[in-house]
């Protein structure tokens, strides 16, 4: 079987400063998402703001993981939790002392409650109101979008948060360079004819099986195999990490278009002389699709001409 990148599992020193300075813009993405929850009173715009900070978390720990090298998908999967954790949990706080501070002006306001007894209730109702009390409180009522029975939201998005360094800690990186290969090229884009295209790469044993490509049929089709190369920039006699993948494009009920990707090989391992066979074979591919289409195009002119010709005698 073929060679694949697997992340090395070393952590570069960068990445626990680096960590500690995304803990704190959590926080403050935390105070901001807050003052956006409480200010705007239209749910599907804090629904966008909740997506945002999901997103956010996830940059601020991509950021971490790659300026920091690190290749531990077990620490990239701990500094998503954490980040998301403290997000989450300081826009909480956020909202409990927010909370206070509105029962405690309503408590001073209340011409019901004699002012000698004001701080006392004041008092009370910090002792029952705690953080636990509302967590409780945040977790039943939660977000629901639409009516009746719509789409409840509880932090779903924090999900991208803790995905998003995790699969950074994966791309392919090389030891040797101490850098990652973030150069990214499609080399080639092949109609898939058949499911016995599909089977021989699925089923390739060896590097020069990856590059032996499949001859599509015809060059229409609405599944295609994407041939992706990451490299390291700049360094073309470096190994390089092919990926390939079948897109299928379809249309739903709706009419509407929709694109299914499935992984079918996963950073292989490529040499420096692979990288450049499998561009060859690339553009020898696409040259033939082009002759293809060409003496297509031919074939059809010429049956035109000769539907004119009988159209024209019958007159």
């Amino acid at each position: 079987m073929f060679d694949v990148y697997k992340p090395s599992g070393s952590v570069g020193i960068l990445t626990y400063p680096l960590l500690l300075m995304g803990v704190v813009v959590a926080i403050l993405m935390a105070f901001a998402y807050h003052l956006c929850l409480e200010w705007i009173p239209f749910i599907y715009l804090n629904f966008l703001a909740s997506i945002g900070m999901g997103m956010g978390l996830g940059m601020i720990g991509s950021f971490a993981v790659n300026k920091g090298q690190c290749r531990n998908l077990l620490l990239a999967g701990v500094i998503g939790i954490l980040l998301a954790t403290t997000g989450l949990g300081a826009k909480y706080w956020f909202q409990h002392q927010s909370m206070i501070r509105s029962a405690t002006t309503m408590i001073m306001e209340d011409p019901t409650i004699p002012e000698a007894d004001r701080q006392q209730a004041i008092t009370e109702f910090k002792s029952m109101f705690t953080i636990g009390e509302h967590l409780k409180l945040r977790a039943d009522q939660g977000w629901q979008i639409g009516n009746g029975g719509g789409l409840p939201i509880a932090g779903i998005f924090y999900y991208y948060s803790v995905i998003a360094p995790w699969t950074a800690a994966g791309a392919p990186f090389s030891e040797k360079n101490h850098q990652w290969a973030s150069e990214s090229q499609v080399v080639m884009t092949l109609p898939v004819t058949g499911l016995a295209m599909v089977s021989k790469i699925q089923s390739a044993t060896s590097v020069a099986d990856l590059l032996t490509i499949p001859i599509p049929q015809s060059d229409h089709s609405n599944r295609f195999a994407v041939y992706t190369v990451n490299s390291i920039p700049g360094q073309e006699l470096e190994d390089a990490y092919l990926s390939v993948t079948n897109v299928a494009i379809s249309l739903n009920s709706k009419g509407e278009q929709e694109t299914k990707t499935t992984t079918l090989v996963k950073h292989a391992i490529l040499s420096s002389a692979n990288r450049n066979q499998l561009i060859e074979n690339a553009e020898l591919l696409q040259e033939a699709l082009a002759e293809f289409r060409s003496s297509k195009n031919a074939e059809e002119i010429e049956a035109e001409a000769v539907d004119d010709g009988s159209d024209s005698g019958q007159s």
